[in-house]
This record gives C-alpha cells, structure tokens and sequence, in this order.
C-alpha cells in the first residue's frame, strides 16, 4: 500500500518526557490524553503518530490508562480513521519498567499497540516521509522482504496469540490479500482469515486499502502500518 497526498506529513512525533518526568494520576493523563488527541485528529489520512518515553521517569498505572488506554479504546471504537499512534521504546531497564503499566492497562481494555525499539524509529520515519513524497515511486526499503524479515516490533495488550501470528504474517510480507494471507497461514476458511485480519484493521494495527476488481464489487488488501 502506498500512502498518497504527497508532500504532506504523514509523521509525527511526540515524547511523553514534554509533559514531565513523572507521570501520574488520571487528571494528568486526561490533560496528556487530550493533547495526543488533538495530534492524532490533525494528522492527514494514513499518518502515524510515533510516542516515546524519553525524560520521563515514572508513569502510574492511572496515567497510563487515562493517557494511552482511552486513546487506544477510541482507535478500536472507529474513531481517528486511517491514523495510527505507535509506541517506541528504548532498550533499556526503565524503559521496560514503564511499558508495564500501559501493558497491563490496553490488555485490560483488550486493545493493542505495535512497538517498535527506538533505534529502528530513524529508518522507519524516512520511509514513510519517503513515501508520502513519491507516492507512486519504488518502495522503500521496509518495504522489501529481505529488509521486513529483519525489522524488531512487537505487541503489547490484550492480542490473543493467533491474531499476533496474523499481524506477523502481515508484517512480513508488507501487503496481502485474505487469500494469500489464508495461505501463508494454512487456514482453509477465507471467512476465518478475514475476521483475523478485520480484527486487526478495528485495532488499527494494519492498514487497509480497497480496489474494484473486474467482475463487480470489492477486494481489499492489508499492509503493515510501516
């Protein structure tokens, strides 16, 4: 899938350290929580939102909850179309330490959020711009399945493990169809493939992209975020 309206900023980001060292309570999340949303609302269509954690040193649970888990709750409810928030994450002790709250808050709200380490964030943000740049030209280097087999990400929250297999399956090839990700996944029911897929679409962990086909109606591909 290529990201149209060249020219436009299909990325932002944003650290969590602007709005202090210590993260707590949910007046503090409500305020940070309607900051990010008014980020994600200006985004155009197909922008992503890269969230990280540098500066800051302690998030509660409360915080995170009112901070991220409404954000993502809101995602999977349909609202912000087409745009999508992924976290980054240093590799590091406190880093980890801080990803446990916002685990265990999205798992309660049975949402989920890609990660991606901090040091892939440089190449996976020129990209994206690249793409939105040149829309119609070469893919880019994530884009290309030797350069995808290697890419680290993961998943936090509430992802039951077959649909993170799914999403992997998604991931690595970049852009399918339901059949062909039925086949690389041997499920027989293309229905069941589907409802895997549309899942993660509600999620909004992959993308999804409609084209009219011949014969009459819709067939829809999905592609990996990055």
């Amino acid at each position: 899938m290529r990201i149209k309206n060249a020219g436009e900023s299909k990325v932002k980001t944003q650290s969590l350290g602007e709005f202090g060292n210590i993260l707590a309570m949910r007046p503090m999340g409500r305020k940070v929580q309607e900051a990010l949303d008014a980020q994600l609302r200006g985004l155009p269509p197909g922008g992503v939102m890269v969230l990280d954690f540098s500066g800051v040193d302690m998030m509660d649970y409360s915080f995170a909850d009112e901070a991220l888990g409404t954000l993502y709750s809101r995602m999977s409810a349909k609202e912000y179309p087409d745009r999508f928030l992924i976290l980054s994450v240093a590799d590091d002790e406190l880093s980890e330490a801080l990803m446990e709250n916002i685990e265990v808050a999205l798992h309660r709200r049975e949402v989920a959020a890609l990660v991606l380490p901090q040091s892939v964030v440089p190449e996976v943000i020129a990209a994206l711009q690249a793409q939105a740049e040149n829309p119609d030209g070469p893919p880019s280097g994530l884009a290309l399945d030797d350069e995808r087999q290697n890419l680290e990400w993961r998943v936090v929250g509430g992802l039951p493990g077959h649909l993170v297999d799914t999403l992997r399956a998604v991931m690595d090839r970049y852009q399918v169809t339901v059949r062909e990700l039925a086949d690389t996944l041997k499920i027989e029911s293309a229905t069941a493939c589907n409802n895997r897929v549309a899942k993660l679409y509600q999620l909004h962990l992959v993308r999804r992209e409609a084209a009219i086909v011949p014969e009459g109606g819709r067939l829809y591909s999905y592609s990996a975020i990055i």
